[in-house]
């Protein structure tokens, strides 16, 4: 059986002390790095990429993009910033990771949210998104142990507020896509108006208007 993992280091070079957004409240942090492999009966054999690091917080366990650090380090922390990526995370790379996150969070993706998070994806940034693409970033933040709300408190710094309505768009349009919310995606979807700095009446009128990009 050839499957995608990834194989953990725990990074011994930047440790300490950061606020977690999740805890909301300062906690112990520690930078890993994780690399995907090509596992064959779960032994994993040919590397497919290079190292991707996350900071993991050690009272919550959530997973938060290394940039977490940048706005959430304490200032007496004295351990060298981790290293950021030369390429800017792009508004598609962004979407295509929340479409994902909101899929695998319930455990288990139908065919009609993979129809759906094609068809957002595809209206909302005018380019084709394959399945196995899509199939790919949802291992993908599996495998990071990223979540919606881990996710969007980092990605809200990057995004203009156009990007962060197309956002909450995209969360509502894969998590209806069967006709009913499960309590956790309920409770992460009310969550992003807070994470993304949204007044409540533009939240609302992204959530009326989520039906345009499903034509």
């Amino acid at each position: 059986m050839i499957l995608i993992g990834t194989m953990d280091w725990a990074s011994t070079r930047l440790k300490g002390m950061f606020h977690c957004p999740n805890c909301d409240s300062t906690q112990r942090f520690r930078l890993r790095a994780s690399r995907p492999f090509l596992t064959f009966y779960f032994i994993p054999v040919i590397p497919i990429g290079g190292l991707q690091e996350f900071v993991q917080c050690t009272n919550c366990k959530n997973a938060f993009e290394s940039i977490v650090l940048a706005n959430h380090m304490l200032p007496n922390d004295a351990q060298p910033q981790p290293q950021q990526a030369t390429v800017e995370t792009s508004f598609e790379e962004d979407l295509l990771k929340v479409l994902a996150l909101v899929m695998v969070e319930d455990g288990h993706v139908t065919e009609n949210e993979i129809r759906i998070a094609r068809r957002l994806f595809e209206n909302m940034t005018e380019q084709n998104l394959s399945r196995d693409a899509l199939g790919a970033a949802c291992s993908q933040v599996r495998l990071h142990r990223l979540n919606t709300t881990s996710f969007l408190s980092t990605a809200a710094s990057r995004c203009s507020h156009e990007q962060k309505l197309l956002l909450v768009q995209a969360m509502f349009g894969v998590a209806g896509a069967d006709g009913e919310l499960s309590p956790g995606r309920m409770k992460s979807l009310v969550r992003s108006q807070q994470l993304l700095n949204l007044d409540q009446q533009e939240f609302e009128t992204a959530v009326e208007a989520t039906s345009q990009w499903l034509q």
